[in-house]
């Protein structure tokens, strides 16, 4: 018999509706589903297999950005064969399954080393990450949406101290912050590279400028070293001129290679963590300035067009009006534990 899981996964493209705005809600979802289950599941079993499934980018069930319910994810994008991310975008008219497509991409090395970045930034920087989906934003014609969107936003509190309970706010700090009109927090938009090279390195630079308008800082990361003499002098300037931070891990293609799926990284135990964290060699060739103030007609327009980037302001919102912490990770199994009362 097929697991849980898999049984959803066959379930969700003939259950859930297709328009966001008219979604289903976790209750009416659980009743529908359990009629066509084989095999007996507890209703909290199944509402958690709702929540987590939701909030992989690659699975069919996608959860509504603003309110309560559940719709289809729409079948992702690929850009047409032999093109570049300047061509024309087509759906796939033979779309692989959620599960096949989460198996290919968790081994490539850009998802390796966003979510090997995502975990050291959290354990080294006290940073709180979360990754931007590119492929759920809203469609639009060809080339509207081009560098629009970061691979990662970085969540650092101004007003934060560690307790032997975690990382918590300072809530008189916060609340000193709030009186003189100072944002207790700095937003980073990362760019992140497998490698930079002498004939890419600009192109990705730009790309980096241009989907970090709205943030207080931007970072373009490379995975591999960076050892030619006249890109680092080049990135350098760059990095002067525009304000962007970029960072190389010194990591080699057979780290990456050698690393275990991105899903399992993102997973992973501290203790288990350290064999590869331990393999990163920072270098900074960059620093740029942070700016003082957040864009908010740039973020208004990718807040739009993205239910992840929608998602982070709402997660910042509840942490200021709790004053608390919460990792993304939490905020969003407290938001379905909420939505699956409604």
């Amino acid at each position: 018999m097929a697991t849980l899981r898999e049984q959803l996964a066959q379930l969700y493209p003939t259950i859930l509706p297709t328009d966001p705005t008219n979604p289903i809600k976790g209750t009416e979802l659980l009743t529908v589903v359990k009629s066509r289950l084989d095999g007996e599941y507890a209703d909290q079993t199944i509402r958690q297999h709702f929540s987590v499934m939701s909030a992989e980018p690659t699975s069919a069930i996608a959860k509504v950005s603003q309110g309560y319910g559940y719709y289809l994810r729409p079948a992702p994008i690929n850009v047409v064969a032999g093109g570049n991310a300047d061509g024309p975008f087509i759906e796939n008219p033979l779309p692989a399954t959620p599960a096949e497509i989460a198996g290919t991409r968790n081994h490539q090395r850009e998802e390796k080393f966003r979510a090997l970045y995502q975990r050291y930034e959290t354990a080294e920087r006290n940073s709180f990450p979360v990754h931007i989906e590119h492929t759920t934003a809203a469609r639009q014609a060809a080339g509207v949406n081009k560098w629009k969107f970061p691979d990662v936003v970085l969540l650092n509190w101004e007003v934060g101290k560690i307790s032997d309970s975690g990382y918590q706010i300072d809530r008189g700090l916060l609340e000193v912050k709030r009186s003189l009109g100072d944002q207790p927090f700095r937003l980073t938009s990362v760019e992140l590279k497998v490698e930079l090279s002498l004939s890419s390195f600009r192109e990705h630079f730009f790309q980096c400028v241009s989907n970090s308008k709205w943030a207080h800082h931007a970072q373009l990361v490379a995975a591999n070293a960076i050892q030619d003499e006249t890109l680092v002098m080049e990135l350098r300037r760059l990095g002067t001129s525009f304000d962007i931070s970029v960072l190389s891990f010194g990591l080699t293609n057979e780290i990456l290679d050698a690393m275990p799926p991105s899903n399992e990284i993102i997973s992973m135990k501290e203790k288990d963590l350290e064999q590869w964290t331990s393999k990163v060699n920072m270098i900074q060739i960059s620093s740029g300035r942070p700016r003082e103030a957040l864009d908010w007609e740039h973020i208004e327009d990718v807040r739009k067009q993205s239910s992840d980037f929608n998602e982070v302001f709402a997660w910042i919102s509840k942490c200021l009006v709790d004053a608390k912490v919460y990792s993304f990770k939490h905020y969003k199994e407290l938001n379905n534990i909420q939505s699956a009362y409604e």
